[in-house]
C-alpha cells in the first residue's frame, strides 16, 4: 500500500499539485471536453463555464488549424482553467491566504 502525502492546513504535497493539473488538464481537452454544455438546456459541471470565453469563440480544434500558434496561445490563455493551469507548479505548495 503506498502512503500518501499528508498535507497540513493549506499545504500542498507536490504529487498533488501534478493531480491537480492533470484533472483541470483533462477536464478541458480532447474532442468532447468536459467542460463543455451538454443535455436541455445546455449545462456544463465546470465551476469556470460562465467566465469562460471559449464558448463564444467557436471550436477550438477547428480555429487551432486555421490560425497561427499564437494566435491559438493568445486565445486559449484567456480561458479560465488555463491561467489556473499556469499558476500550478511545483514551486506552489500552499492555496490559499498564507498568514505569517
Amino acid at each position: 500500500m503506498t502512503r500518501r502525502p499528508r498535507t497540513v492546513g493549506g499545504r500542498l504535497a507536490p504529487d498533488e499539485v501534478l493531480l491537480l493539473w492533470r484533472t483541470v488538464l483533462r477536464f478541458r481537452s480532447g474532442r468532447n471536453p468536459l467542460c463543455a454544455a451538454r443535455g436541455t438546456p445546455p449545462k456544463s459541471e465546470c465551476p469556470l463555464y460562465r467566465a469562460c470565453p471559449r464558448w463564444s469563440q467557436g471550436d477550438d480544434r477547428k480555429l487551432a488549424l486555421e490560425e497561427d500558434f499564437e494566435e491559438t496561445e493568445r486565445r486559449q490563455k484567456a480561458w479560465p482553467c488555463s491561467r489556473i493551469m499556469g499558476l500550478l507548479d511545483p514551486e506552489v505548495n500552499w492555496i490559499g491566504e498564507r498568514r505569517l
